[in-house]
């Protein structure tokens, strides 16, 4: 289609890679100039096109593209823009539309700042400025790509919007405080998770509750131009996961989760979890770590979505004593449920593992019985737990800690002592009481029995302040189980609120007229294997 010579597209672009450039290169400076220069040149202006925030890297414009298919279309003879940096800063882009696109459309190029007219030809100086643009817009990449590294190390959140259940300090922009409201829902989030409800179920209640998705929650406050909310917002799954997995909300600061393949290729990466930029209490947490932890534990462990025959309350929890794997149920339609290693069930039984059988309802009720008697006797010792979980952490070893703080006492008494020793050894040495000779010697026996004992006491400062962690962590068990001296029946929730791990043996007798034995460690959350008294692990009998 013959093209309309004397009409000419006013061409504006304007992004960050403009670098200081900006104010010179304001879309409104532009536009003036272009429809001066087209009046000048008596010019007819078809339309302006005007593509703003938009890096000259990429093509993928929008304006750029409308103006592309109105030359298609006959309506375009003339393209003016300001200089040729405006027209892009991809080199081998800007020389494909300005030596083979445009000519084949018979299309003339101005970019008035540069004096470069394709109409007059000898354009020379149109290759070196493209590459200049190039590089320039490379360098200003950098710039920003190491800027945004240093905030990022610093602590600074640089992001366009805040976390879900933050917002961004009206007072320093690169600092988050909480918003109580969607924070309440994060919160809620967690405790679900924590409760044992599937990420899927969670999104499904919290769109049953009309409880706006993140996306419709900041649109609500900041309204985006050209969004329209739907009615009933959707939460996903994915989104759930999202949530929980982010380590904003224990008041951590994560940069650098996705990049980009060059400052030409616009398309996003994701940047591996080890590469990521943590900065650990930049902000205030919404959730502490014991329910992060627990969240994720349960969260990220795959079950069975539908209507099973019973509900696999130990999901994640049982572990096979010989191969280490996980124990999965079986169910019949009696709903008599049992479990089995999974490897034994999907490999070939003699060469992988063996089954640890052990029914649902054994486990369940030796599991019930145990947490039943730690709750009692965190109860009976509740207003002395801290002399209790000192007994409990000496065991019978309680004699050979009291030998450990006499000799650490001894030891810190003889350091003391040979600090003095040396101080006189220099001070006789100065005073020419003592030899050089004589002082090297003496100092030198000296100082490798210092030596000897700073080793000894950093042993046995270890031995002691591992008992006193025991100890903590046996106060900390004791009051997360007393809650629990009166129920009645297991739920995933108590569960894993109190348990890391349950260990399943083959039992001692298989199927014989004797009592079934079968060795079941309950690891608990903080002490780890709880023994049913001090020299037997704890067994069930079936």
């Amino acid at each position: 289609m013959k093209q309309q010579t004397n009409t000419a597209a006013v061409y504006c672009r304007l992004s960050r890679d403009d670098g200081g450039d900006s104010e010179s290169n304001s879309i409104v400076t532009q536009r003036q100039m272009l429809r001066r220069y087209a009046k000048e040149q008596g010019f007819s202006v078809f339309d302006e096109y005007v593509d703003d925030g938009i890096s000259g890297t990429t093509f993928e414009r929008p304006d750029f593209k409308r103006m592309i298919r109105d030359i298609e279309d006959g309506k375009i003879g003339i393209v003016l823009c300001k200089d040729l940096s405006r027209l892009g800063r991809n080199n081998a882009l800007v020389a494909y539309y300005t030596e083979i696109y445009f000519p084949d459309n018979d299309v003339r190029l101005i970019a008035v700042s540069d004096s470069i007219d394709t109409f007059k030809g000898d354009n020379e100086i149109m290759a070196f400025k493209s590459v200049v643009n190039e590089y320039y817009a490379r360098d200003i990449s950098r710039k920003i790509r190491s800027a945004k590294h240093t905030k990022a190390l610093n602590g600074e959140f640089t992001g366009a919007f805040a976390p879900y259940g933050y917002r961004k300090d009206p007072e320093n922009l690169h600092h988050l405080i909480v918003d109580e409201e969607a924070a309440a829902i994060v919160k809620r989030i967690f405790q679900m998770a924590a409760d044992g409800i599937t990420p899927f179920r969670i999104s499904s209640q919290l769109t049953a509750d009309q409880i706006p998705t993140p996306k419709n929650y900041a649109n609500g406050k900041v309204p985006e131009k050209g969004y329209r909310q739907p009615k009933y917002p959707e939460w996903s799954k994915t989104t759930v996961l999202s949530i929980l997995h982010r380590h904003e909300y224990l008041g951590h600061l994560v940069s650098g989760k996705y990049t980009t393949k060059s400052f030409k290729n616009k398309k996003m990466i994701v940047v591996p979890e080890e590469e990521r930029i943590e900065v650990k209490n930049t902000h205030e947490p919404v959730v502490s770590q014991y329910l992060f932890d627990l969240a994720q534990k349960v969260a990220f462990v795959k079950k069975r979505e539908g209507k099973p025959l019973m509900e696999n309350i130990f999901t994640g929890l049982l572990k096979c004593s010989t191969c280490g794997g996980g124990l999965g149920l079986a169910c019949r339609q009696n709903l008599y449920g049992q479990y089995n290693c999974n490897l034994y069930r999907r490999g070939t039984k003699a060469q992988h593992c063996h089954s640890h059988y052990i029914s649902h309802k054994a486990l369940y009720t030796l599991v019930l019985n145990d947490i039943r008697r730690n709750a009692k006797i965190a109860k009976q010792y509740e207003g002395e737990l801290a002399e209790y979980a000192r007994k409990a952490a000496n065991g019978n070893t309680g004699d050979k800690y009291k030998r450990f703080q006499k000799e650490l006492d001894k030891c810190q008494r003889r350091r003391d002592e040979l600090n003095t020793i040396i101080k006189k050894l220099f001070e006789q040495n100065a005073l020419g009481v003592i030899s050089d000779e004589r002082f090297i010697s003496m100092s030198a026996d000296y100082e490798n029995e210092q030596k000897g004992l700073s080793v000894k006491i950093s042993e046995l400062q270890t031995q002691l302040d591992r008992r006193d962690a025991e100890e903590d962590n046996t106060v900390k068990f004791l009051n997360a189980v007393r809650k629990y001296s009166d129920i009645t029946e297991l739920n995933p929730a108590i569960l894993n609120d109190l348990i890391d791990s349950i260990v399943v043996y083959e039992p001692d007798v298989k199927w014989a007229k004797a009592k079934r034995v079968q060795q079941v460690d309950i690891n608990y959350k903080f002490i780890g294997l709880m023994k049913a008294d001090q020299n037997q692990p704890l067994h069930s009998s079936q």
